[in-house]
This record gives structure tokens, sequence and C-alpha cells, in this order.
């Protein structure tokens, strides 16, 4: 038996989500791996003790198995394609069903995804921003 000490999370997209959102566990206290397909975006991708960037396709289960699926706590699909974000989450539910899977979304009606058994969580940057805008402009807390 494997007793997990600290969280580990893997995010699979190094854009401005998945990068922002692997900034912001860390300091929360994630461990992150980080899997981006762009060889050019692993410079700009964040180094720090608590973040390893593996360069590949994530959706892929030779690439995705260099993360250490079996420790991760959450993968999060953040690319700015549905599909391959769906691959993840339903490949991160067969390799470690315990895991938290999120999918981002990039168009709206995707929300029907939700129903999938391997999806825990829907992430939408746009509605995300137009709840934050709307707040801002309406001074109240908007959801």
């Amino acid at each position: 038996m494997v007793v997990k000490t600290s969280r580990n999370a893997i995010i699979v997209g190094g854009g401005r989500v998945g990068r922002r959102t692997a900034a912001s566990i860390t300091n929360a206290g994630y461990t992150v791996t980080i899997i981006e397909r762009d060889t050019e975006k692993q410079d700009i991708l964040p180094q720090s003790p608590a973040s390893r960037v593996i360069v590949g396709d994530g959706a892929d289960v030779e690439v995705f198995k260099e993360a250490n699926p079996t420790m991760a706590d959450v993968v999060a699909g953040l690319t700015n394609d549905t599909d391959t974000n769906l691959a993840v989450c339903k490949l991160a539910k067969e390799i470690v069903p315990d895991a938290r899977t999120l999918l981002r979304i990039g168009e709206d009606g995707a929300e029907d995804y939700a129903h999938l058994n391997y999806v825990d969580a829907i992430v939408y940057p746009a509605a995300a921003g137009a709840r934050v805008a709307t707040s801002q402009i309406t001074g109240g807390n908007v959801r």
C-alpha cells in the first residue's frame, strides 16, 4: 500500500490556463506535472521544485504514464482542444479511477460533457471571464 503525503496534479496543456493553474496550485502546496505538446512552450512553463514538464501528447498513454498518474489526486485536461481534454480525462479514469478530472471546454453547449462518468468538473474560461466581468460591472457576486 502506497501512502501519499502530498497532493499531486497532472495538467495537460501548458498554455495560459494551464500555466496559471499550475502556478496557483503549486502555491497551494501541490506537486504539479505539466504535459505540453509544444516544445517551444517548455521554456516559459513554470520551473520550480514543485513543477515538472513533460513534452509530448498528454492523450498518448505512454506520455501520460511518464507523469506517474497513479500518484495523482487530480488530472486536468486544460488544452485549447476539447477532444484532447476528453481523451485525457478518459485515460486518467482508466489508469487511476480515484483521481478527480477536470475538462476544459472551448465553446458554448459543451457543458453537456459533465454527464460523462470520466469527467468530474468542467472548466470553461469564457464563462468564468464573463462572470468576473459581470461582477466587476455590477459590483456584486455573480455565479
